[in-house]
């Protein structure tokens, strides 16, 4: 799917309350989105817990971004994750939703 579809997928899905996915270390976080934004912050039902202290906006260029690079990342090609992860620090939140949302 591509990345402009998909970023309008996950905010119509996602509940303005949150929905808790889990990043591929484990650790767990809310999305959530609220007038056509998406926010990340802290998990409330799930341990263990991304430790954001503030609920972080994700902005589209930065989804698509991150979601260009995604598929290279799971077919493990050597390098990807290092390069993405210097071009956002949200990376483990948006594959995250990509991985629960591209089905």
């Amino acid at each position: 799917m591509n990345g402009e579809t998909l970023w309008n997928r996950i905010l119509s899905n996602l509940s303005s309350s949150g929905d808790e996915l889990q990043t591929t270390t484990g650790r767990w976080f809310r999305a959530i989105s609220e007038r056509e934004k998406l926010f990340v912050d802290k998990a409330y039902n799930h341990t263990p817990s991304c430790e954001l202290t503030l609920k972080r906006s994700i902005s589209k260029k930065d989804f698509l971004v991150v979601h260009s690079f995604y598929d290279r990342w799971v077919i493990g090609e050597t390098g990807v994750r290092q390069t993405v992860i210097g071009k956002s620090r949200n990376t483990a939140y948006i594959f995250a939703l990509i991985n629960k949302f591209d089905n």
